[in-house]
C-alpha cells in the first residue's frame, strides 16, 4: 500500500513539473517581461479556447444523397456488350459495395460515369439501343449532378480530413528554418481542385485520392498550426494593451529615453525581436499556403452549411483565426513602433543608437 501511494505521489510530482513547450515558454515569458517593465497584469491564455476550433459532429457535415432508382438486375442484362460497365455495377452491389467508404466511393462514381458513357458509345451504333442508350445518358447526368456532394462527404466521413483540421494539444515546435508540411498542404490543394474541377472532369482513380487523405492524416503541422494562431493572437492582444497602457505613454515623460525604456527596448530587441518575431515568421511561412489552400475549399460547390462555417472560423470571416491574427500582427508592431518613437528609441533614434553603443 505504502508502494502504491509512493509511486502516485512521484507521479503527481513530475507531471507538475513537466515542462511547457519552447513555444508556450517563449510566448509566456515575453509576457512576464513585458509586464514588469509596464506594471501591468495580463491574462493567462486559456486552452478551453481551442474549442471554438472544434470540428461539428460529422452528421452535420455529411450530406444525406438520394440513391437513383435503377433495376442494376435489368442494367446488367441490357449492356452485357459493356463489360466495364457491367463489372462496375456487380462491384456497387455486392457486400463490400454497399458498405463502400465515401472516399472510395468518390473514385468509384468517377470509374462508374466513364464506363456508362463508353457504354453509350459502344451501343450508338444499335438503332434498338435508343431506349438504353437514353436511360444511360440520364443516369450518368444525374450521377455527375452528385459528384459534388460525393466529394464533400468523402471529405467529411474521413479520418484523415479530420485528423488534418483538428487542433493539437501543443503550438507548432520552435524551429530556426522553415517547418515544412508540403505534403499535407499540397494534398489540402489538390482535392480542393478536384472539387473545383467537379462535375466536368470526373475524379481521379482511388490510389491517387488515397495518396491525398494519406498526406493530410501524416500531417502534424495543420493541427499545430490552429493552436498557435489562436495561442499567438492572444499574446499580441495582450502584449499590445500593455503597450497602449498609459503607463507606457508615461515612459518617456519629456520625450528622451528613461532607464526604464532602456529595459523596455531590452525587452523589444532580446525576445520580441529575438524570439517572438522569428516564430511569427514561421507561423507565417506555413500559414499562407494553409490559409490560400482552405479558402480554395471553401469555393467548391454544395459545401454543407456546417463545414462551411467551420472553415469560416478558420478563414476568410472577420473573426477567423487567420484575419484575427493578421490584425493583431499589424496592431503590435504599431503598438512597439508607437512607444519606442515617443521614446526615441526606434531604429536610428538616438535612444536606439545609444542602447546598442552600450
Amino acid at each position: 500500500m505504502r508502494t502504491s501511494l509512493t509511486l502516485i505521489a512521484l507521479c503527481l510530482l513530475f507531471a507538475g513539473c513537466e515542462r511547457s513547450p519552447p513555444a508556450v515558454q517563449q510566448m509566456d515569458n515575453y509576457l512576464e517581461r513585458l509586464g514588469r517593465v509596464l506594471e501591468q497584469e495580463h491574462a493567462q491564455y486559456d486552452t478551453a479556447k481551442l474549442s471554438e476550433y472544434r470540428l461539428p459532429e460529422r452528421r452535420e457535415r455529411v450530406i444525406a444523397i438520394e440513391p437513383l432508382r435503377i433495376s442494376l438486375i435489368e442494367l446488367l442484362v441490357d449492356t452485357r456488350s459493356c463489360k466495364a460497365l457491367q463489372q462496375r455495377v456487380s462491384e456497387r452491389n455486392s457486400i463490400l459495395g454497399k458498405v463502400m467508404p465515401w472516399s472510395h466511393r468518390l473514385a468509384f462514381e468517377g470509374e462508374l460515369i466513364r464506363a456508362i458513357e463508353d457504354c453509350v458509345v459502344v451501343l450508338s451504333d444499335d438503332p434498338d439501343r435508343e431506349e438504353l442508350i437514353a436511360e444511360l445518358q440520364q443516369l450518368a447526368a444525374q450521377k455527375r449532378a452528385q459528384l459534388s456532394a460525393v466529394f464533400w462527404n468523402a471529405l467529411n466521413a474521413s479520418e484523415e480530413f479530420e485528423y488534418y483540421l483538428r487542433f493539437a494539444g501543443e503550438p507548432l515546435p520552435v524551429q530556426e528554418h522553415a517547418l515544412e508540411d508540403r505534403q499535407g498542404i499540397v494534398a489540402l490543394g489538390e482535392l480542393a481542385q478536384i472539387g473545383m474541377d467537379l462535375p466536368d472532369q470526373l475524379p481521379p482513380s482511388q490510389p491517387e485520392l488515397e495518396a491525398h487523405f494519406q498526406a493530410l492524416h501524416l500531417s502534424e503541422r495543420s493541427s499545430q498550426l490552429i493552436h498557435s494562431l489562436s495561442r499567438m493572437t492572444h499574446t499580441l492582444e495582450q502584449a499590445t494593451t500593455m503597450l497602449d497602457s498609459p503607463a507606457a505613454l508615461r515612459l518617456c515623460p519629456m520625450g528622451q529615453p528613461t532607464s526604464r525604456s532602456r529595459i523596455l527596448l531590452n525587452v523589444f530587441v532580446l525576445f520580441y525581436a529575438g524570439e517572438i518575431q522569428p516564430y511569427m515568421a514561421q507561423i507565417q511561412r506555413l500559414g499562407q499556403p494553409w490559409q490560400e489552400n482552405i479558402t480554395h475549399l471553401q469555393k467548391v460547390p454544395a459545401i454543407p452549411v456546417a463545414t462551411a462555417q467551420y472553415l469560416g472560423t478558420l478563414v476568410g470571416e472577420n473573426t477567423a483565426l487567420w484575419e484575427r491574427y493578421q490584425r493583431q500582427l499589424t496592431a503590435h508592431s504599431e503598438a512597439w513602433q508607437e512607444v519606442l518613437g515617443a521614446c526615441q528609441s526606434r531604429p536610428g533614434q538616438s535612444g536606439w543608437q545609444s542602447t546598442a553603443e552600450g
